[in-house]
């Protein structure tokens, strides 16, 4: 069943409150900034396809901008999916920023800050698809993030046709919405390896490569003394090489391990399955506490020992 809200139905002068009240209510907290001072208009219908919801956004210009802060008051674990159906936008998070254009989709990750603006009037289709989700589909995607797939690609074209019409269903038979929002998902994962395929040395064998070496590296997180030469090692290849692949993906190697430890430290506390915050630091391979917790706060915006009361507590 499709949900609908417009500002048009409060009075004009809550108008951009009962908008910014309902974007945090319905995918995740975030400043929204008016870009021009004029009556505020906007609408969005929204419906859900299984465990993913799907949302058509008709809307004045704004500024979407999710902070450390709010990551901290109001956690998430989801990732976005957009695709324009009208105006320009241009989104960064992680470093990396893509200006979208009507018909291309990008992703972003409701668990890192982001910026997502848009200088004139827009329309999208927003999916919200849950982290496990995602990252059962493209085990990558926390690092595919704010990278534009061309809708003027055939699986990039596809991909946001699926999306448009996704949005258009009012199915229901729970099952059958399942299973597409299941193949929408299994679609956007294709179109991303398709889109980014380019940017490794070569598809095929050092795609499958790199995989496995995020692959050991996530399973060898305990390991303090991991690093570049013992990865390597277990891929079979040179040091230059390993160095290589993770460049082609945006990253370097070690800083792709420090960030899979620090989400994987994150993970522990959120899920209350530490005590300790010296034990999740110990799992993830932090060698020095004090190390961890400045770079825990750097990322997330808080120390790890505000989450450890809240852990314990969802455990009793």
């Amino acid at each position: 069943m499709h949900k609908h809200f417009d500002t048009s139905t409060v009075r004009e002068s809550d108008r951009f409150a009962f908008w910014h009240e309902e974007l945090c209510r319905n995918f995740c907290r975030a400043d929204s900034i008016q870009v021009r001072s004029e009556p505020f208009d906007a609408r969005l219908t929204k419906s859900e396809l299984g465990s993913i919801s799907v949302s058509s956004i008709d809307c004045e210009p704004m500024r979407y901008q999710r902070a450390p802060g709010d990551i901290c008051i109001s956690p998430s674990e989801d990732f976005l999916l957009s695709v324009l159906t009208g105006g320009v936008g241009q989104i960064e998070q992680q470093g990396r920023t893509s200006l979208l254009r009507e018909g291309d989709v990008v992703m972003y990750d409701t668990a890192q800050p982001f910026v997502y603006e848009f200088a004139n009037r827009y329309r999208m289709v927003l999916l919200k698809v849950p982290r496990r989700a995602m990252l059962a589909r493209a085990p990558d995607a926390e690092h595919r993030t704010a990278l534009a797939i061309s809708g003027r690609t055939p699986l990039g074209g596809l991909a946001g046709t699926m999306i448009r019409s996704a949005a258009e269903l009012d199915l229901e038979d729970g099952v059958a919405a399942a299973r597409i929002g299941a193949s929408i998902i299994d679609v956007i994962a294709a179109a991303m390896d398709v889109s980014f395929a380019d940017t490794a040395p070569t598809a095929g064998r050092q795609a499958s490569l790199l995989f496995k070496a995020q692959a050991y590296i996530r399973s060898h997180l305990d390991d303090a003394d991991l690093g570049v030469e013992r990865i390597a090692a277990a891929m079979h290849v040179s040091s230059s090489t390993l160095a290589r692949l993770f460049a082609c993906s945006g990253t370097t190697v070690m800083r792709w391990l420090w960030d899979e430890r620090l989400s994987a430290a994150h993970r522990a506390l959120l899920e209350g399955r530490a005590k300790q915050v010296t034990e999740v630091a110990l799992s993830c391979g932090f060698s020095s506490f004090s190390h961890f917790s400045r770079s825990f706060k750097a990322r997330y915006g808080h120390s790890p020992n505000t989450m450890i009361k809240p852990a314990r507590a969802r455990s009793h």
